[in-house]
């Protein structure tokens, strides 16, 4: 079924958003996080989370992908303290979102629903048009450290055989119908609400929780400052490039971690997005096949018998998305740009040395 909005959820009702990434699910977290102290519980609604906007330590201690790569991972207690929050809002509807629980396989599906109250349990998903989610997963897997064009990566996550790792961190959640299927053999699909994402319509999102959790117009405001900033194409090729240096020196995870991931990304993430195109034009050869992706997108939101909230055309991938023929040519990267992140490592390097001379002085005077 099709609804233009979403629809008021049981009391007690516990409504798991699960993404998955890059379908603007920071920003509705951000806005649950920061709603006005009080207003949620007013209304009879609980958000469900610890001390950030998204739970996403309960996550990994659950299993779930998107542990950083080399951390520790989080002790069990982190799940259990999570299930207690949803478990003892007795009548409150509860909202608890994390988009890597786009990425949970079968049995862990099975636990999430178990644990949060199989009858209570309702799931929401966003499903985002290719042409902007691609783009944006590139970029994120740039600031994770890969050293692919885009074209290249490309080749691999378009590719129609269903193989490799890149290939399978795409479509494992963004399939849509895998991703309803895997949830919607625990979740009758009258419970499971599919958001197709309007990129002109920002209030859709926002809009559609309110509905679902009983919450007046704009209680959920969300804030492009709280928000991800996206790179611009220049900033993701610098990365790029600082990714393939690390390769060739054979400098370990550890080390881009605090110099690049803590460093200079969350520098440049705090300075104004400069000028120029934020996203690589498509190759040519790819155009067609993300018709031919967004097509089967379009019938899969009109026939998976899940309540469906938006228009299933806005899947189709547009006429007139940027093309290029031939290499992609990257802009320069602006001379601010490279000087601040030049900076930031100066900077990080320069506090990790105080840091270990006073761990030393330390050590000696014991």
């Amino acid at each position: 079924m099709n609804d233009h909005a979403g629809s008021l959820l049981p009391e007690g009702a516990r409504l798991v958003h699960i993404g998955p990434h890059k379908t603007g699910s920071t920003a509705i977290q951000m806005a649950f996080f920061h709603a006005p102290e009080g207003l949620l519980e007013e209304h009879g609604v609980r958000y469900a989370t610890g001390v950030r906007h998204r739970p996403d330590k309960a996550g990994w201690a659950l299993g779930l992908d998107g542990h950083p790569a080399g951390a520790a991972k989080p002790p069990a207690m982190r799940w259990d303290q999570l299930v207690e929050k949803v478990t003892t809002a007795g009548r409150r509807r509860v909202c608890v979102s994390n988009e890597d629980f786009g990425r949970a396989f079968p049995q862990q599906v099975e636990r999430i629903v178990s644990d949060f109250g199989r009858d209570q349990v309702h799931v929401i998903s966003v499903a985002r048009r290719l042409d902007r989610y691609l783009p944006s997963q590139w970029q994120e897997r740039v600031k994770a450290g890969e050293r692919r064009t885009f074209e290249e990566w490309l080749r691999l996550v378009l590719a129609p055989e269903k193989t490799g790792w890149e290939w399978r961190n795409v479509w494992f959640g963004h399939d849509i119908g895998s991703l309803v299927g895997r949830w919607t053999a625990e979740v009758p699909p009258e419970r499971y609400t599919l958001v197709l994402s309007d990129e002109t319509d920002r209030e859709l999102i926002p809009n559609t929780f309110e509905d679902m959790l009983g919450l007046p117009r704009h209680t959920l405001k969300p804030d492009p400052a709280r928000s991800n900033r996206g790179l611009a194409w220049s900033e993701t090729e610098l990365i790029r490039q600082v990714n393939m240096l690390f390769e060739e020196h054979g400098w370990d995870r550890a080390v881009r971690r605090e110099f690049v991931r803590h460093g200079v990304l969350t520098d440049m993430g705090r300075r104004p997005t400069p000028e120029g195109p934020k996203n690589p034009p498509f190759p040519a050869w790819a155009v067609d096949r993300l018709h031919e992706l967004g097509d089967r997108r379009v019938e899969q939101a009109r026939s998976l018998g899940v309540r469906v909230v938006g228009d299933p055309e806005a899947m189709r991938t547009p006429d007139g998305v940027p093309v290029v023929d031939g290499p992609a040519v990257a802009p320069g990267v602006d001379a601010a740009v490279a000087a601040a992140a030049l900076a930031k490592v100066v900077d990080v390097a320069v506090r990790s040395r105080a840091g270990a001379g006073k761990k030393t002085q330390e050590g000696s005077s014991a």
